[in-house]
C-alpha cells in the first residue's frame, strides 16, 4: 500500500492566501481608491508580504498562538481611542496656553510566563492593542518578570491594558 505524499503545498497554499486577501483589502482601505495603479502596487505588495510571512511560517521561525477569551475586552477598544485623543487634544490645548505637559512612564503587572507562543501572542496583542491609544504605547514587557512598561502623554489612573489579557493562565 503506498502512501500519501504531505499535502505541503496545499498547506503553503491556504496560509498564503490567508495572508494576502487580508492585506489587499487592508491596502484598499489605506489607499482609498480603486485606481488601476493603486490596486496592482497593492496586489503586488500584498504577495510579497504574503510570501514573507508563509516563509517565516514555513521555517517555524516566529511561533504565535492567541487564546479566544483575550479578545473577550476588544469591544472598548474603541472608547479607549476616543478618551485618549481627547486627553491628547486637552494636552495640546494645556501646551498652547503654555501650560507644561509631561508624560510618564508607569510599570504595569502583567502575568508572569515562560516564552513560549502563547506568551509571545500575548505579548504582541497587548503590544498592539495598547499602543493604538493615542495617550499610550507599550516600550516594553518583561513577562518573566511580571511588568509591563507603558508610557503615557497624560497619565491616567485606568490601567489601559483590557483585564481579558491580563488573566493567568493557570
Amino acid at each position: 500500500m503506498a502512501s500519501k505524499p504531505p499535502a505541503r503545498p496545499r498547506l503553503h497554499a491556504r496560509y498564503w492566501i490567508a495572508w494576502y486577501l487580508p492585506l489587499v483589502l487592508l491596502w484598499l482601505a489605506f489607499v482609498d481608491t480603486l485606481a488601476v495603479a493603486e490596486v496592482v502596487v497593492g496586489l503586488v505588495a500584498a504577495a510579497i508580504a504574503a510570501t514573507a510571512a508563509e516563509l517565516v511560517r514555513a521555517q517555524d521561525l516566529f511561533r504565535v498562538r492567541l487564546e479566544w477569551r483575550w479578545l473577550r475586552d476588544l469591544h472598548r477598544l474603541p472608547w479607549q481611542v476616543v478618551v485618549g485623543s481627547w486627553a491628547l487634544w486637552a494636552a495640546l490645548w494645556r501646551h498652547l496656553t503654555g501650560r507644561r505637559v509631561t508624560g510618564s512612564f508607569v510599570a504595569l503587572p502583567f502575568p508572569v510566563e515562560e516564552d513560549d507562543a502563547t506568551a509571545a501572542g500575548r505579548r504582541a496583542l497587548v503590544t498592539g492593542t495598547v499602543s493604538l491609544t493615542p495617550n499610550a504605547f507599550v516600550v516594553g514587557i518583561e513577562g518573566d518578570e511580571g511588568f509591563v512598561l507603558l508610557h503615557q502623554l497624560v497619565p491616567e489612573a485606568t490601567h489601559p491594558v483590557p483585564r481579558s489579557m491580563l488573566e493567568d493562565p493557570r
